[in-house]
């Protein structure tokens, strides 16, 4: 299964929970407080088309953990449990000879016996009889464990300090007495709710301007039926929209907004001191590190704060890599989906695996090339959805309800072009590859291991069997996406 291609870094992943792009002033926005991150895809690549696995915690990061797709582990929603016989990212890593780090949020079940060293926080922020690392350690400082809002705390107790601090302390003991490459995955909590910002950084965004808030009235109403019932709006779209215009919830969404940036400018304080560490290891060069998040989340734009959608604001999501020496610095590229950092990492470590649902990125940015995604793509419970540089197309398959959107001329995804008969060749094109997609997504290391014997059709079918890559499928997806492209560009 697993080949050697080449030598092997350390490789830091390092994850933060719900961060929106607009957090990120290296992606645009005017409103950001992140110099570090900034600093980060100064010196890296920045993918300013990378979307999330699944648009929800526990599907996402599961998906990240295997490699697959999530029609294939499993876990279409939190609250459902990924199937555990597949392989998972550390797994292999061990086999090249990694030491393996889990540190922070896990949230994909299980965590594999394959990492080393393992500070797991039990639960979220606000989890208050939670017995984890983190509550251990706040013990003697008389703290409690659950967080429920802004805090007066000191910054080195935040839960987002003590995890930068944990990781730090493993890298440099590892640098000190380990021997061979590390694998580090730094999973933090935030900016996820509760929306805790230490001291002064509750109040980093008092008085400053907000990225607007993108709604209109009638937003919930159109909403798909498949995000309505995720949402609890099915029934109770009017009286969701109207709560919406009260003055104390318009004082509420503002406080809200305020404290979820200034947390966001908090964690990037914090993983700046990670990154300070690296260069003054001299850890820096031979250390890939890659920084994104599980979803954004919508934070009211539409008329809602939550995720579970396929709205850039939730779906879309940062990603940046860097590896000074090895990497191009300051660059950009377009499409990157999350199970492209499962096959990256393992394609940095010389490893691959046919099984993985992703492309490696880390040696076509080797050699300078552009990412060998053409679109995203991604599933939500009983939904899938594709996005082009122009065209996002979603499909809810119990519902068979879709929309079309043309991203360049309504990037607010407001005027739904499923059902117009002059996109209509575009919405079938779209359709058919999607739908082409879906239906061959596979569990290839299964058809792998059940496959042989039989008679002469079994015997003359195998080799094309043992010959599938969960990559193809990726591949065929983003050749049709590049072709519609193109023939809309005409």
């Amino acid at each position: 299964m697993n080949q050697q291609i080449g030598s092997k870094p350390n490789i830091i992943l390092i994850t933060t929970d719900t961060q929106r792009c607009d957090t990120l002033g290296c992606m645009g926005s005017p409103y950001a407080v992140s110099p570090h991150l900034d600093r980060l895809a100064a010196e890296g690549v920045l993918f300013e088309e990378a979307y999330t696995a699944s648009p929800v915690c526990s599907p996402a990061r599961s998906s990240l953990i295997t490699g697959l797709h999530t029609p294939v582990h499993g876990c279409i929603e939190n609250g459902i449990k990924r199937k555990e016989s597949f392989q998972t990212l550390p797994d292999l890593l061990k086999l090249q000879g990694y030491t393996n780090m889990m540190i922070g949020k896990t949230h994909f079940g299980p965590v594999p016996e394959s990492f080393d060293i393992v500070h797991e926080v039990s639960g979220e922020k606000s989890a208050d009889a939670a017995s984890d690392s983190y509550a251990q350690f706040l013990q003697p400082h008389g703290v409690p464990r659950g967080s429920h809002g802004p805090q007066s705390r000191p910054e080195e107790l935040h839960m987002e300090a003590f995890l930068i601090d944990r990781t730090i302390e493993e890298l440099e003991r590892f640098r000190q007495t380990g021997d061979g490459p590390f694998f580090s995955y730094c999973s933090l909590l935030s900016p996820h709710s509760p929306l805790d910002p230490p001291g002064d950084w509750a109040h980093l965004y008092r008085g400053k301007p907000l990225p607007p808030i993108d709604y209109r009235p009638g937003d919930i109403a159109a909403l798909p039926v498949q995000t309505k019932r995720l949402l609890g709006f099915l029934g109770g779209e009017a009286e969701a929209e109207a709560a919406l215009q009260s003055p104390e919830m318009q004082q509420k969404i503002d406080e809200e907004r305020r404290l979820y940036y200034g947390l966001a400018a908090f964690t990037d304080a914090q993983i700046g001191r990670l990154l300070d560490y690296l260069d003054a290891s001299g850890l820096r060069e031979s250390t890939l590190v890659i920084f994104t998040s599980d979803h954004g989340e919508q934070l009211y734009d539409h008329g809602f704060s939550d995720k579970h959608n396929y709205y850039d604001a939730t779906w879309r999501v940062p990603m940046i890599m860097s590896m000074p020496g090895t990497l191009p610095m300051g660059e950009t590229r377009d499409f990157a989906v999350w199970t492209d950092i499962t096959a990256t990492i393992l394609g940095a470590a010389g490893i691959h695996s046919r099984y993985v649902h992703g492309h490696d990125l880390f040696h076509p940015l080797c050699r300078g090339e552009r990412s060998p995604r053409h679109c995203a793509v991604g599933t939500l419970y009983r939904s899938a959805a594709v996005a082009t540089k122009r065209w996002k197309l979603e499909y809810y398959f119990e519902e068979r309800e879709g929309r079309l959107y043309d991203r360049l001329n309504d990037p607010s995804e407001r005027t739904d072009l499923f059902g117009s008969i002059q996109y209509m060749d575009i919405k079938n094109e779209l359709l058919e590859a999607l739908l082409s997609w879906r239906a061959n997504l596979s569990d290839i290391e299964y058809l792998t291991e059940v496959t042989g014997g039989g008679g002469p059709v079994a015997r003359r079918i195998a080799p094309h069997t043992l010959g599938m890559s969960g990559e193809d499928n990726e591949r065929r997806l983003s050749e049709m996406a590049q072709r519609i492209e193109e023939k809309t560009a005409l």
